[in-house]
């Protein structure tokens, strides 16, 4: 039985459910006040559908509960804004995520300088690489693209985005996966060994079977943490795969109207440790959990 329940200053639904010799308690985050009687039914039904279909194989119900505060607090601060101030916030975001995808990619640019190219258009006078600024241009298409996507995460999708990306950056690469090149690709700083060129086309076709399987059972953030995960360790392009995981990543989220997630360059030597734990000792669950503590810690 789904039963409203207060929690400090705010409501949640619950259900008890019995896991092994355990009661556990599915929760669902109402809101600061109780929604209208009809939608609290629609709501309770909603919650009885994702307990039945959804699995979450390393988010506890807890997690779930602070994800879905976290992203109820989001959707309604947004609503509060003007067109204007979701432009404006929209574009610092998007500013300061190029910016760190990009650093963690090994881009070598200033934030200064990524605001300056990005949001006034000047190319700072010091700085001689116009090969970077086309790759902020290019990461800065990429989010605009998967905010107007409405198809599939297929094999199209994927391409399209990287060639976004590469676009008058190395046209001979661009949406052009490492086995249409016949080349293999080293990453540095590690041991892991992505798989060879004559392998991704495999690894893809599983890792499209798996999300074909998963994409409606797993939570959409720890479905985006495995897809950034998974893909990032195919290394299905011959450079970019970092990006266009992350991008990835922030589509699924988008898409479910939940806040994009931003993985800051200080916290570069964290995101490479969880990365390893799976590339190497092949645990997942490190990941997922980093994932959702930077969701949790991301400003509104």
């Amino acid at each position: 039985m789904v039963f409203v329940r207060r929690i400090k200053d705010y409501y949640v639904l619950a259900h008890s459910i019995r896991k092994g010799d355990k009661i556990i308690q599915k929760t669902k985050y109402l809101g600061k006040t109780l929604p209208p009687r009809e939608r609290l039914e629609q709501l309770k039904r909603e919650l009885m559908k994702e307990i039945k279909g959804k699995k979450y194989k390393y988010l506890s119900p807890k997690d779930i509960e602070e994800i879905e505060k976290k992203r109820e607090e989001y959707n309604q601060e947004i609503k509060k804004l003007s067109q204007l101030e979701k432009k404006k916030n929209f574009k610092n975001f998007m500013i300061r995520y190029t910016y760190d995808s990009s650093k963690l990619s090994g881009i070598d640019v200033t934030l200064r300088q990524t605001y300056l190219i990005l949001k006034d258009g000047i190319v700072p006078k010091d700085f001689k690489n116009l090969k970077t600024v086309k790759e902020l241009e290019n990461h800065e298409k990429g989010i605009v693209a998967i905010t107007q996507y409405r198809g599939k995460l297929d094999l199209r999708f994927i391409k399209k985005l990287h060639r976004i990306l590469f676009f008058g950056v190395d046209d001979e690469i661009a949406g052009r996966l490492r086995s249409e090149l016949k080349r293999d690709v080293k990453i540095g700083g590690t041991t892991y060994v992505p798989p060879r060129w004559s392998e991704v086309d495999k690894e893809l076709d599983n890792f499209f079977k798996w999300y074909s399987s998963e994409n409606r059972k797993l939570h959409p953030v720890e479905l985006a943490a495995l897809v950034h995960l998974k893909l990032i360790s195919i290394q299905p392009f011959a450079d970019g795969n970092s990006r266009l995981s992350r991008l990835l990543m922030n589509w699924i989220l988008w898409k479910k109207k939940y806040p994009l997630i931003d993985i800051r360059i200080e916290d570069l030597e964290d995101y490479y440790d969880v990365l390893d734990r799976y590339q190497i000792e092949h645990k997942e669950k490190f990941f997922v959990r980093y994932i959702k503590k930077r969701f949790s810690s991301q400003d509104d």
